[in-house]
């Protein structure tokens, strides 16, 4: 009994933390301008990251004042636009599972725009040909301040690298 709790021990508060750990992705110290894809493993999981650039002016409403739309049809463009404090937008992006394992996906979203981007899903497990779609939000209150907020928003797919190790994804 006592050699059962002590590789407990040793799984949880040893193997664990060292898997998170590698897992862990600091912030960019310079975001992308384009998407782009990369790649890295460790001895548990294959990373796929899909990064893409986001920004957002939030201008101050002035009577008057003329607002120019634009619109943004690259599909890879998480670009929102020009808004009001107290204002949203949304977009949205498909994935696609088209292994034959389950993998899990993770948004992370960084720089000054980080606060105000939000998913109505984040965090989950993508089973084998499935899709999901997901709803990228931005967020305005009232007492946001009028500027530019740019960032990045990456896709992080992370897959086992051998199906015996389902339980850690």
């Amino acid at each position: 009994m006592r050699r059962i709790k002590k590789i407990i021990f040793i799984l949880f508060f040893v193997l664990v933390p060292i898997i998170v750990v590698w897992g862990y992705s600091p912030e960019p110290k310079q975001f992308v301008i384009n998407q782009t894809f990369d790649t890295y493993s460790n001895p548990f999981f294959n990373y796929e990251i899909t990064k893409y650039p986001s920004n957002v002016e939030i201008i101050s409403e002035s009577k008057g004042q003329k607002l120019t739309i634009g619109f943004v049809t690259d599909p890879w463009n998480l670009n929102f636009g020009i808004l009001y404090p107290g204002s949203y937008e949304k977009r949205h992006l498909s994935i696609s599972n088209n292994e034959n394992n389950k993998v899990r996906v993770n948004f992370k979203v960084y720089g000054t725009v980080k606060p105000l981007i939000s998913f109505n899903k984040n965090d989950f497990i993508l089973l084998p040909k499935e899709t999901v779609y997901i709803d990228i939000f931005l967020n305005t209150t009232d007492k946001t301040i009028p500027g530019n907020y740019t960032g990045e928003i990456d896709v992080k797919v992370k897959k086992l690298r051998a199906e015996s190790l389902n339980w850690i994804l």
